[in-house]
């Protein structure tokens, strides 16, 4: 239960709330009326009578008539009514109040929307996570910051534009080659390019990004120390064989604080949109109307 609905955020001198449980006193909200089709969804009218409580407080509060992105936007509107006005900004800005522009633009009805479902994230100070709530976060959810684990490979390159038709003998005689080489390192064997070492150590994923999805399959579901190959990429073809592999793990929180503290946050937000919204929704009267 929360212990005062009314004093949700103070952003932008904005008080936003309309009915508050505050030390057992009951405080009423606006009673409004909210237009939808006749065939509408319960979905659907839920979010139509969202949509219109948020624009309600916003405008309760000017915000339609305040906010910098909307005198721009009316502004601009203006300026395309009357291209040859030589008006300043503030003067076509009245002027679009005066013809209640801001009631009807599905600009400014983006930006105030956007801008109430922001206020009502809104994380005050009592709400921010600890360390010791960070931690547990982390512990509880290392899925979402684990880290991949790094393979090292020897890695044999065969290039399709030197060796041309004679890449798959080429191949083939190559495979014989490794199969036989035993422990050793692959000295001397393969064609060179950019960026390739005869000893590597790499995420399957940057694999994938520099040579392609095919070799990076083979990298990662490869058996330590057995040749494996050819796998085609772009360039040619290569042979690798797992040397050691480091398995995925998750940082301590002192390498990912802000990873995980950003990612506790974006929940807290989530809850605490979901909690005022709902003590919104429950202040204010609406009346629905259904149109054909």
């Amino acid at each position: 239960m929360l212990r005062a609905l009314l004093n949700f955020f103070l952003i932008g001198g904005l008080l936003f709330g309309a009915k508050a449980v505050y030390e057992g006193r009951r405080v009423e909200g606006p009673e409004i009326s909210v237009q939808v089709a006749a065939g509408a969804t319960p979905a659907e009218v839920e979010a139509a009578i969202r949509d219109a409580i948020l624009l309600n407080e916003a405008r309760r509060y000017g915000w339609d008539k305040r906010d910098p992105i909307v005198f721009t936007h009316l502004v601009r509107n203006m300026r395309f009514i009357d291209p040859d006005s030589t008006e300043g900004d503030l003067t076509l800005y009245q002027r679009a109040l005066e013809m209640n522009m801001q009631a009807h633009d599905p600009v400014v009805r983006a930006r105030l929307l956007y801008r109430a479902g922001e206020s009502l994230a809104y994380v005050p100070e009592d709400r921010m996570p600890t360390r010791d709530q960070l931690e547990a976060h982390r512990q509880a959810h290392g899925d979402r910051f684990e880290r991949e684990g790094r393979v090292r490979f020897h890695h044999v390159f065969l290039s399709r534009s030197k060796r041309g038709d004679a890449l798959p003998a080429d191949a083939s005689a190559m495979r014989e080659q490794l199969s036989s080489l035993g422990d050793g390192p692959p000295k001397g064997l393969g064609d060179p390019l950019p960026g390739l070492r005869m000893e590597q150590s790499a995420t399957p994923s940057k694999v994938k990004e520099d040579f392609g999805a095919e070799l990076a399959r083979v990298v990662d579901g490869a058996v330590t120390g057995v040749w494996r190959g050819p796998a085609g990429s772009v360039y040619g073809l290569h042979f690798v064989r797992v040397i050691d592999q480091d398995p995925a793990y998750v940082p301590s929180l002192d390498v990912i604080a802000a990873e995980v503290r950003a990612d506790r946050l974006r929940e807290i937000r989530d809850e605490l949109r979901a909690e005022r919204m709902n003590a919104l929704r429950g202040a204010y009267t609406v009346h629905i109307e259904r149109v054909p």
